[in-house]
């Protein structure tokens, strides 16, 4: 385990955590004047980042995948861990849908349909930017050794779909999105931007500079919603999304963060720990919302309400711990093991 990068593992499990405390928090996405609504706001706003991260994190450990294997290897062994427990899971879900909807006619078209326009399971959304990086990355990753060339798309990126988009509005202007550098355009950019933070080292000034800004990007994305979504009575969401500038300086800034932890007081138990709880975060991703939606807030089930402080608080930590055990007994069963890796 020498070469292992601890900081990974740990971005990993804070973004797996993350991801469960936005989904018990769906009730944001619903306007309920408030204090309650506020709290959610605010939980909503401040795990925001962990998209970006998964994506940053890609971006971090797969940019020299060459350097490992050849690109045949590197798509062989995507395929295994991710495409084959993507179908295998929503094949899971799709069965268990059809048996509860009559709206849902069983049959291969019928499931394949509804995989590939992720009708299936909401939060799969996921795999598909993802699957497109993978396919991406034997060419962006012939960019690894030319940091100049991808700092330069990283710039203009962030400027031509994370600001301008969002600034140009204000002051009257629409911004059509024509314009874009499309070699990193969409996740693309957070894949770029997770490998050259990974591998430059910044000085004090820089990581405050990046932090500093991560906390206004977030301070300005909770008010601003705050004060519009009260003014027009329901929920403004401009900010709503993954490539908006909050999100990305929020990204930047917990990446960094992560990264400039001490981990040499970390002893050899909570190295392997550290490392086992981490790869269990894919199997959390694949089980966990079914898992919220169909026994937890169902009403056939614990009936729990979205509206639950205790849900969205302590119970994000219970439910991931709970999700945790599940993938642990799956991963020690023969043939299941395969759809957990």
């Amino acid at each position: 385990m020498k070469n292992r990068v601890y900081y990974f593992d740990l971005l990993n499990i804070a973004a797996c955590i993350s991801v469960v405390a936005l989904h018990c928090n769906q009730m944001v996405h619903t306007w309920q004047p408030g204090n309650n609504w506020l709290f959610a706001l605010l939980i909503e706003v401040l795990f925001y980042w962990a998209v970006p991260i998964f994506f940053m994190l890609t971006g971090a450990t797969l940019m020299r995948y060459h350097e490992r294997y050849d690109t045949k290897t590197f798509l062989s062994k995507r395929v295994k861990r991710t495409v084959i427990p993507f179908i295998a899971w929503s094949l899971i879900w799709y069965l268990l849908i059809s048996t509860r909807s009559s709206d849902v006619h069983l049959g291969p078209r019928s499931f394949i349909n509804m995989m590939l326009n992720n009708q299936i399971e909401q939060v799969y959304w996921f795999f598909f930017p993802l699957f497109s990086i993978y396919l991406s990355m034997p060419l962006l990753s012939l960019l690894a050794d030319n940091k100049k060339a991808l700092a330069y798309g990283v710039g203009a990126s962030f400027i031509l779909q994370s600001v301008l988009p969002y600034a140009l509005p204000v002051l009257g202007i629409e911004w059509s999105g024509s314009i874009s550098i499309l070699a990193l355009s969409g996740n693309l950019f957070f894949t770029a931007l997770g490998y050259l933070l990974s591998t430059t080292e910044l000085n004090k000034k820089q990581r405050m500079i990046i932090y500093v800004l991560g906390i206004l990007g977030t301070v300005f994305r909770f008010a601003y919603t705050a004060v519009s979504s009260e003014a027009i009575g329901g929920v403004d969401r401009l900010f709503f999304n993954y490539l908006a500038f909050p999100a990305v300086l929020q990204g930047a800034a917990v990446f960094t963060f992560f990264k400039n932890l001490n981990f040499s007081t970390l002893g050899e138990k909570e190295k392997r720990l550290l490392s086992a709880i981490s790869s269990c975060s894919f199997g959390v991703y694949l089980i966990h919302k079914p898992i919220l939606d169909h026994f937890i807030l169902s009403p056939r089930c614990l009936n729990i309400p979205m509206t639950s402080i205790a849900l969205r608080t302590v119970g994000v930590i219970i439910f991931y711990i709970f999700c945790i055990g599940i993938i642990l007994v799956l991963k020690r069963i023969p043939l299941v093991r395969k759809i957990v890796p």
